[in-house]
């Protein structure tokens, strides 16, 4: 039998999204789908969505970059949801309100990230905080939607391919369909932060 020796590579460029306070738009709100959780040794299966912000920092390549957030489907009061839609508007989501969650697409924002650690040692982006806006930021049209979408699908197909993934008891819900790219407002309209984000 012939030796085999892999080599661990790292994850190439990736560099993650800078630290710091960011301007920032929303630009896409995915609908993950009923998502495996543990928490506290507990596993289940729980509906995930992510909300995707495009920033006016670079990626080296040149391209604009992105960060986003995953957050469990959910407006209960306690819910990281409900705080961080309440922190982003400036006031809090009353009971019984409903939010459209495609209104969120376009609304602009001011993000705290800062770099964490993932169990296998690899550096990502978190946002830790959301604020009112402070200054408008334009989608650049570069984020697709639809190919977020595939990749997220290729990505389910294959953890579910894996042989120690546990068949799924109930079916998962497909992500919602790729949302039309945000509006570009005209370059030379002002910012006025006196309105509420438009949800």
């Amino acid at each position: 039998m012939n030796n085999l020796t892999l080599t661990c590579k790292d994850s190439g460029d990736f560099k993650p999204h800078p630290e710091g306070i960011h301007p920032a738009v929303c630009v896409d709100v995915m609908d993950l789908g009923l998502v495996e959780t543990d928490f506290q040794g507990v596993k289940k299966l729980v509906n995930k969505v992510k909300v995707v912000f495009e920033t006016e920092m670079k990626t080296t390549d040149g391209s604009d970059s992105t960060v986003a957030k995953s957050f469990t489907a959910s407006l209960h009061p306690k819910s990281n949801l409900a705080g961080f839609l309440s922190k982003w508007r400036g006031r809090p989501v009353a009971p019984g309100e409903s939010i459209e969650l495609q209104k969120l697409i376009g609304a602009c924002c001011t993000l705290v990230i800062s770099h964490q650690k993932s169990l296998s040692g690899k550096t990502y982006a978190s946002i830790d905080a959301v604020s009112k806006p402070t200054k408008k930021v334009t989608p650049s049209g570069a984020y697709d939607p639809a190919a977020a979408r595939k990749r997220y699908a290729d990505w389910k197909a294959k953890q579910s391919a894996a042989p120690s993934a546990p068949a799924p008891s109930a079916p998962v819900a497909s992500p919602m369909a790729a949302p039309q790219p945000a509006p570009a407002a005209p370059a030379e309209a002002p910012f006025d932060n006196s309105d509420d984000v438009p949800f």
